[in-house]
């Protein structure tokens, strides 16, 4: 692939590349270059899920969402993981377990987000950067699905890692 950079932000780079489409014809696109994020749902011995409340800057609001974080250069998804449960969360874990991966806004970003469920939970300290405001949010399962239900839980890794959570048997569904 050719690129080039048009604009670099921390982690984040807009390029603008050439991709031969199924067609065969040649195209520009602009891309943001992303080096993936890890997803946590942290679940603990008595069934409860947690998340957080988030202040998020880009929305001006705060959102619940699951724990979560850009990976370092050349950091393993689960290394990412784990450093993201401690310093967003203050959790650390012993079990994890693999959902897979989802592309989030693939229509101009090349970031994967790996999803992982964090169990036998010890708490710690987090490790907030300065512009971040995090409050744990411990739920239910049945608060979990009424979250979602209702809208209240808006961001979409968040959604979806839920949503491969209780297709794969690892949080009861309540029947809503």
């Amino acid at each position: 692939m050719n690129d080039t950079l048009r604009y670099q932000w921390k982690k984040l780079s807009l390029v603008e590349t050439h991709t031969q489409t199924p067609d065969g014809l040649h195209h520009v696109h602009h891309v943001i270059r992303h080096p993936g994020a890890a997803v946590i749902l942290p679940l603990s011995e008595d069934g409860n899920i947690l998340l957080l409340k988030q202040f998020r800057p880009a929305i001006n609001h705060w959102i619940i969402e699951a724990p979560a974080g850009t990976l370092e250069a050349k950091e393993p998804p689960l290394e990412a993981a784990k450093r993201e449960l401690e310093e967003e969360a203050g959790y650390v874990a012993t079990r994890w377990h693999f959902l897979g991966i989802a592309h989030p806004v693939p229509g101009f970003c090349d970031e994967v987000q790996y999803f992982y469920i964090a169990q036998a939970l010890t708490p710690t300290q987090t490790q907030l950067d300065d512009d971040e405001f995090i409050a744990p949010y411990w739920v239910s399962p049945s608060q979990l699905q009424a979250l979602v239900a209702n809208g209240q839980i808006t961001d979409t890794k968040t959604c979806a890692i839920i949503l491969r959570a209780l297709f794969n048997g690892l949080i009861p569904t309540m029947g809503v």
